[in-house]
């Protein structure tokens, strides 16, 4: 069995490369887990349930709508850039926690698949893999659901944006209280947050 291991370690299935390579909040929502999936591998691992889609959204809408309140941008544009650029420290480590996550699950798959349960229940080094496997995948669930969540504070407050433009043109101009984008320091608090929000307990 541990020989198995060993081998199958070398092999990993990397999933969803040419996604991650675009490293968008768009590839992160295509490619996290599913509830059912994480669930189910959880479970068997020994691990409890994982954390409710929507408490996670809930404490990522909350983090973004603290971080847009009081600003106001020239154009709808100008938001969304700013909106993606302070999420992008979010979005690599998400997607660097999927992907780790899905390789993990795909060895113990493997091992799974080429060996009998008699031979798992006996081997300490299997069990303690698929633990972290599990874990690992746990963290990969919350990611997925925290940009989720984030991103759609973030195109509720763009859609606000066009409508309040929208009535702008018809009505008159207003006056803009600018926030230069181009060196955002908000990614930092924003990561600061998503971070402090993993580690809050597994429980929703």
């Amino acid at each position: 069995m541990s020989n198995q291991v060993s081998i199958l370690g070398t092999s990993l299935r990397r999933l969803g490369l040419e996604r991650q390579q675009e490293k968008t909040v768009e590839a992160v929502i295509q490619l996290a887990p599913t509830y059912e999936s994480v669930d189910a591998f959880l479970k068997d691992a020994g691990i409890s349930k994982p954390r409710s889609a929507a408490g996670i959204q809930r404490s990522a809408r909350q983090a973004i709508k603290v971080l847009i309140a009081g600003y106001d941008l020239e154009s709808v544009e100008d938001m969304e850039i700013w909106l993606r650029a302070d999420l992008q420290g979010i979005v690599d480590a998400s997607l660097e926690m999927i992907i780790s996550a899905r390789d993990e699950v795909f060895q113990v798959e493997q091992i799974t698949a080429q060996t009998s349960i008699e031979q798992r229940l006996v081997d300490v080094s299997f069990r303690e893999k698929r633990k972290t496997a599990g874990l690992m995948l746990d963290q990969a669930w919350f990611a997925g659901q925290w940009v989720t969540g984030a991103w759609g504070a973030c195109t509720g407050a763009l859609e606000k944006e066009r409508k309040r433009s929208t009535e702008t043109t018809r009505f008159g101009a207003r006056s803009h209280a600018t926030k230069p984008f181009a060196s955002s320091g908000e990614n930092v608090v924003m990561l600061t947050a998503w971070k402090q929000a993993q580690s809050t307990g597994r429980s929703e």
